[in-house]
């Protein structure tokens, strides 16, 4: 399926190529062809024997460019936070190495020594094609030696979600260990916004008097405004927090944030933890209740396929029922 969508997207490329460039393309194939050589053979011995570019560039000084411009492009800041998150981790191994010196071996062993699932090696590898590409666009290299490195294959993995036991066990831990994580683990848990979304909401944003969540546009992955009701278990994990104005989550790092995360979750028995826990486990919760897949995706922003498609049937009824029962009193007990 892949391998039929790839040639069907180079064959249509090759249509949108400017007439001068194919004529070009064609010329030189012709004169290729008595060596019974390639366009792309004579291209990687151009590479291979041409001098560097004039300009050197150090990986970590190209990342400060790199993050400067997806700023000034308008990425999401959720974006730019992935960025920065997987280059720190990137220019650890490579940061103070000339960006013209990297060879794709170089990448390669640098991912295959990593203990990395196949998803996190694959976000470094898009991320090394993306800055290279970059690189490659500033004039301080000529190719992108992660460009024909082979991403690793995803298998799909299906939804995760906390039970009840583990949803009370998680609450009741942040309680007794970090009390100041509350107001993100219980949106997450009963509002289903996901982990960037909460980790830009405003205090400001949240009504408690008519029990709404404004999620505004420049913080959604869809980038479009809506608003998630405050369920009246959410209701009461909330008052004891609220404030007129100021970030909800105790954290500016998103490392540092899930860091913490980890400790409650793990001091509250859950390993492992599902991917995407606490927005699945809303999405699960919040359709085994209102049994409307358009309802469900309005208050996830996401389409009614996808809401349909992952969480049917995964909770049953009285699941569900103790599940948006869980307030400070019933967790407490």
């Amino acid at each position: 399926m892949q391998a039929r969508e790839a040639r069907h997207k180079l064959g249509h490329e090759a249509f949108v190529l400017p007439l001068n460039l194919r004529a070009e393309a064609l010329a030189c194939h012709r004169k290729l062809k008595p060596f019974n050589a390639t366009l792309t053979q004579a291209v990687e011995f151009f590479i291979g024997n041409a001098d560097s570019p004039a300009v050197s560039k150090l990986v970590r000084e190209l990342k400060d460019e790199f993050i400067k411009s997806r700023k000034s492009m308008n990425c999401r800041p959720r974006t730019v936070i992935q960025y920065e998150s997987y280059l720190r981790v990137i220019c650890e191994e490579f940061g103070e190495v000339d960006v013209s010196k990297i060879l794709r071996q170089d990448i390669e062993d640098w991912l295959e020594e990593g203990d990395w699932s196949p998803r996190t090696r694959k976000n470094y590898l898009v991320t090394c094609t993306t800055i290279f590409n970059f690189a490659v666009a500033k004039g301080f290299r000529l190719d992108n030696p992660a460009g024909a490195i082979e991403r690793p294959i995803l298998d799909d993995r299906p939804i995760g979600i906390l039970t009840t036991e583990q949803t009370k066990s998680l609450l009741r831990v942040a309680m007794l260990m970090d009390f100041k994580m509350l107001p993100a683990v219980s949106i997450g848990l009963f509002a289903g916004l996901r982990r960037s979304e909460f980790f830009a909401l405003d205090w400001s944003e949240i009504d408690l008097e008519h029990r709404t969540i404004e999620v505004k546009g420049i913080n959604a992955k869809t980038r479009q405004r809506r608003f998630v009701r405050v369920s009246e278990n959410l209701l009461d994990w909330l008052r004891p927090h609220a404030h007129k104005k100021g970030l909800v989550t105790p954290e500016r790092n998103i490392d540092v944030f899930s860091a913490r995360l980890r400790t409650l979750s793990q001091s509250a028995g859950i390993n492992p933890w599902p991917h995407n826990a606490m927005r699945h486990s809303f999405g699960s919760y919040f359709f085994a209740k209102m049994r409307d897949e358009n309802l469900t995706a309005s208050e996830m922003g996401n389409s009614p396929g996808v809401i349909f498609r992952h969480y049917r049937a995964l909770v049953k009824d009285t699941d569900a029922a103790e599940y948006w029962s869980l307030n400070q009193k019933t967790v407490r007990r």
